[in-house]
C-alpha cells in the first residue's frame, strides 16, 4: 500500500552525466528525470531565490566558468534525512533541495505536494 510519505522518499538518484539529467526512483514506484540547468535555475537557496524575483521570466543566470552546455552536477550529498545538495561545475553548492521540493519539480507526478 503506498502512502503519502512515499511520494517523497527517494530510494535512488542518479545522476546521467551524457543527458545532462538527474533520475530520482521515489518509494511510490514514481521516477522522474530532470535537466541539470532545469534544477541548476530552480536553485532553492538565497542567493538564487532573489536573483530570481529580480529576473524577468524567473530564471537564474549561471555564473562561473561553465557554459550552459556543459553544466554537470560534480557531487550529490545528502542533508540529513530530507534533502540533497549539488555540486555544480558553475561553482554553486548551497542550496538544499528537500525531497518533497525535488518531487515537486518533477515533470510528471511532483505537482501538488
Amino acid at each position: 500500500m503506498k502512502t503519502p510519505e512515499m511520494a517523497t522518499k527517494p530510494l535512488k538518484i542518479q545522476r546521467l552525466q551524457e543527458a545532462q539529467t538527474l533520475r530520482i526512483e521515489w518509494a511510490d514506484e514514481h521516477s522522474c528525470e530532470m535537466p541539470y540547468d532545469y534544477l541548476r535555475r530552480a536553485c532553492p537557496c538565497a542567493i538564487c531565490s532573489d536573483e530570481r524575483s529580480k529576473t524577468a521570466g524567473g530564471l537564474r543566470v549561471l555564473s562561473g566558468d561553465s557554459p550552459q552546455g556543459a553544466l554537470q552536477i560534480d557531487e550529490i550529498s545528502l542533508v540529513g534525512a530530507y534533502a540533497v545538495n549539488f555540486s555544480w561545475s558553475d561553482g554553486h553548492n548551497t542550496g538544499i533541495y528537500s525531497f518533497r521540493f525535488l518531487r515537486g519539480l518533477c515533470p510528471h507526478g511532483g505537482a501538488g505536494l
